[in-house]
């Protein structure tokens, strides 16, 4: 009687667990979703001892199904438990070498494979009980089947363990070591009083250990919203240095083309005007891919991608690259490597001919640069799980005659037997250069004058490879808002008044953006719409209502011309309207 209690106490810890654990709010983590799932375990594998107890105590035959399917039951949640836990130790030791979709395939096969274990046990293989003296004892191949998984399991946890034993000062191994202290003590202490219920106790206090071991969910949860909100404030920073940037390489191909222009047209030289109509084609072709190409994130989706499924690490590609290359560089040449902060780290893509691409592009700007500089520049735009990068390698090198660009720019033909054949080294020309970035999916741009220097400019997009393992239960969609406008000026002063009530902003320029946002499940309580976008708000707001699932409130922004008609936007199906003249109260009148 006295050995039952350590069951009955484990079970009531189990209790207090679960009532600890469960209704707490937590990062959505695949360990502490496996943690949740040992626990359940361990609770009912204390209930099923339970029962086998009380059937004990009232004189069972031994040979009864009802108590043989018991006993089945109590091993088999027996071998969950180490089971479950052996594939929460690999969880902890792979989260940072395995991309998370592999780790919950992993879950996904080891609970597939926990099942059909329990399948055969139960329902094929049988269980004998030899009474010894006053204790009986299980035996046969159902229980052979357990005891056979369990030392595969303890294999595995031993394998980690020594694989690891540098890491082992982290406080997640922990659970590992009592596991191991306590597999010795059970022998010890089975073989010595066989009696003893004490199984299933040890795996509650190892269970009850655990819960101090696994991240602190009040604590990450904060770490986590203080991260995105670092990452939103850097993201707004970086679009704002990008918009900067841009807007100066805008500037000046206009000013040229309309000087070129002017000019143009006081010459009678023929030559010259020629040489001029050839100087405004290539700059509006580079206007061009900057404004319907880069800037265009509309277009920005999967279906652009011509996209290699493997997965690389950009900063350490680009890291690779600088090592690589700054060694070639002579003294007399200064090597510039500016790179965003809002790079994403992991991506989807050919990361092989992406390095062959830049690498043949310094190599180039190396070639014909004696003295000045050599700069990689990268930018990019991200949009969801989708990055658009924008390098450009600029040098103050020997430059290229406009023929020869204008040559470059109608380059739109396949990859000849001799450029395959160069592949295989870094010895390829820029007209190679640009087939392989077109092979990405890619768009390409050459500004360059003969003894000034060359800037090349090449635009892809990649997936963003996105870690869905954390979700924070919604808490940050509570207070979030959209703010839809293309007035620059507009957008701020709203962001700032909302910032300081407390709402977590997004911003959007295209009235597409916004569906595309509420179709990929994002969730605002408020969406402000200009209503002078280059859609109406109303085309937008009935795209919206399409959606069965909608549930925002849509406000729209007007202008003074809509003051006498304001009204009508409500009966339209408008959640209500600010007036752009009064922002600050109007903003106050409709969150009331």
């Amino acid at each position: 009687m006295e050995s039952f209690y350590f069951t009955v106490f484990g079970m009531v810890f189990c209790i207090l667990l679960m009532i600890i654990y469960f209704p707490k709010k937590k990062v959505n983590f695949l360990e502490n979703r496996m943690y949740g799932l040992i626990i359940v375990i361990n609770f009912l594998s204390c209930l099923t001892e339970t029962w086998t107890y009380i059937l004990v105590t009232k004189g069972v035959d031994p040979y009864d199904s009802t108590y043989l399917m018991a006993l089945k039951i109590l091993f088999i949640f027996l071998l969950g438990w180490i089971y479950f836990f052996t594939i929460y130790i690999l969880i902890v030791t792979l989260k940072e070498k395995k991309n998370i979709n592999d780790l919950k395939q992993l879950i996904k096969n080891s609970i597939l494979l926990f099942l059909l274990i329990t399948a055969i046990d139960i329902f094929f293989l049988p269980i004998t009980v030899t009474k010894v003296g006053q204790m009986l004892l299980p035996s046969g191949p159902a229980v052979n089947l357990i005891y056979l998984f369990v030392v595969i399991c303890v294999l595995i946890m031993l394998v980690i363990f020594f694989k690891n034993i540098k890491n082992m000062r982290d406080k997640k191994y922990i659970p590992l070591y009592l596991l191991i202290v306590a597999f010795g003590v059970i022998v010890l202490v089975q073989n010595l009083f066989p009696e003893l219920l004490i199984i299933n106790a040890a795996f509650v206090f190892i269970t009850f250990v655990m819960y101090f071991t696994i991240e602190n969910p009040d604590v990450k949860m904060i770490e986590e919203l203080t991260k995105n909100r670092v990452l939103v404030n850097q993201t707004i920073e970086d679009k704002s240095n990008f918009l900067f940037l841009t807007s100066s390489q805008l500037k000046k191909p206009v000013d040229d083309i309309k000087k070129l222009a002017d000019d143009s047209i006081k010459l009678d030289n023929v030559e010259t005007l020629q040489e001029n109509f050839k100087e405004i084609s290539n700059l509006s072709h580079n206007l061009s891919v900057i404004v319907n190409n880069a800037m265009d994130i509309s277009s920005l989706t999967n279906s652009n991608i011509k996209m290699i499924p493997e997965k690389y690490n950009l900063k350490n590609l680009l890291t690779k690259i600088r090592l690589l290359e700054e060694k070639k560089i002579s003294n007399e040449v200064e090597f510039r490597f500016n790179i965003s902060e809002n790079i994403p780290e992991y991506l989807y893509g050919d990361s092989k001919l992406l390095e062959q691409i830049i690498i043949s592009l310094l190599e180039n700007a190396i070639k014909y640069t004696k003295s000045g500089f050599i700069e990689l520049r990268l930018t990019s735009i991200v949009k969801y799980d989708m990055a658009r990068l924008i390098f450009t390698v600029e040098d103050s090198g020997l430059g290229i005659s406009i023929d020869k660009v204008n040559e470059l720019l109608m380059v739109d033909t396949e990859l000849t037997n001799e450029e395959l054949k160069r592949l295989e080294t870094n010895n390829v020309n820029v007209n190679t250069i640009k087939k392989l970035i077109s092979k990405l999916g890619g768009y390409f741009t050459i500004k360059s004058e003969v003894g000034k220097g060359s800037e090349i400019k090449f635009v892809v997009d990649q997936k963003i490879i996105v870690d869905n393992s954390i979700n924070i239960n919604n808490i940050t969609t509570k207070n979030k808002v959209l703010i839809a406008s293309q007035d620059n000026d507009l957008m701020h002063r709203m962001m700032n008044i909302l910032d300081n009530k407390g709402f977590d902003i997004e911003t959007s320029i295209y009235a597409n953006d916004i569906l595309d946002r509420i179709r990929l499940k994002e969730e605002y309580v408020y969406i402000f719409i200009d209503d002078n976008m280059d859609k109406r708000a109303i085309e937008v707001l009935k795209e919206l209502k399409k959606n069965s699932k909608f549930k925002s409130k849509v406000i729209v922004i007007l202008g003074s011309d809509m003051e006498l008609i304001k009204e009508h936007f409500i009966e339209d199906g408008f959640d209500n309207y600010i007036m752009k003249d009064n922002l600050e109260k109007e903003i106050e009148r409709v969150l009331e």
